[in-house]
């Protein structure tokens, strides 16, 4: 059975599993709420919420030249909140409470960031395949200001707030072609005539493997090699 994680990476999982939790907030009810900056957060869209992936890096996990290819991801997410008032420090009050409720929201969240297992058990609910996210390495809070039409008749604020969660994955070779039959003959010597041959006791066995065991331990391995699993 395929899961999201098999079309979809990790950091995209991650950031829709931060983007529905906030925008599920009821603090964030009255916020228009999008993933990416395709569109421009005009006026009429305020009080405005973003969650963007903004950049990923990848180094190795060990020894780049030993073994499989195993990734630790670096992956910068960005909150973007916009509001407009008249008030300059009402403005920058609800940019903040916006900023922490974000805080408060994600991180005590037992579930979200649980490095086991990310199901509720009153809901059922888990993030993606079991999606899970090591740790929050770095956090960075910034404040811009501007007018939403240029004519310097409705300040408008945006709190941006960038951090970064780690996540690995390991990437195992995939040997599509299977041993299925072992073919074993003994008692022969190089340049031994048949004749020769048929003086010793021989033994030829064939062994004949499962196809079946093959794709339970690739499904298994499926399972675990990525998000440091």
């Amino acid at each position: 059975m395929m899961g999201v994680t098999d079309t979809q990476s990790y950091s995209h999982v991650i950031r829709n599993v931060f983007f529905d939790a906030v925008s599920a907030d009821p603090f964030f009810a009255s916020y228009t709420c999008r993933k990416n900056k395709m569109l421009v957060a005009r006026p009429e869209y305020l009080p405005y919420l973003g969650v963007y992936i903004i950049d990923e890096t990848m180094l190795p996990d060990g020894d780049g030249n030993a073994g499989e290819v195993r990734f630790i991801h670096s992956t910068r997410i960005g909150f973007s909140a916009l509001a407009a008032n008249n008030d300059q420090n009402a403005l920058e009050a609800q940019l903040d409470a916006a900023y922490w409720r974000i805080m408060n929201r994600l991180w005590p969240d037992e579930y979200i960031m649980n490095l086991l297992d990310t199901t509720d058990p009153s809901t059922g609910l888990q993030n993606p395949d079991n999606t899970r996210i090591e740790s929050i390495e770095r956090g960075v809070r910034r404040y811009v200001w501007g007018n939403a039409a240029f004519n310097n008749e409705t300040p408008v604020g945006e709190v941006q707030y960038d951090i970064t969660c780690r996540h690995r994955t390991y990437w195992s070779p995939v040997i599509p072609d299977d041993l299925l039959t072992i073919d074993l003959k003994t008692g022969i010597k190089p340049g031994d005539t048949q004749a020769e041959m048929d003086q010793r006791q021989q033994l030829h066995a064939t062994y004949q493997f499962d196809p079946s065991s093959f794709q339970a331990k690739r499904d298994f391995k499926q399972r675990s090699k990525g998000n440091g699993r």
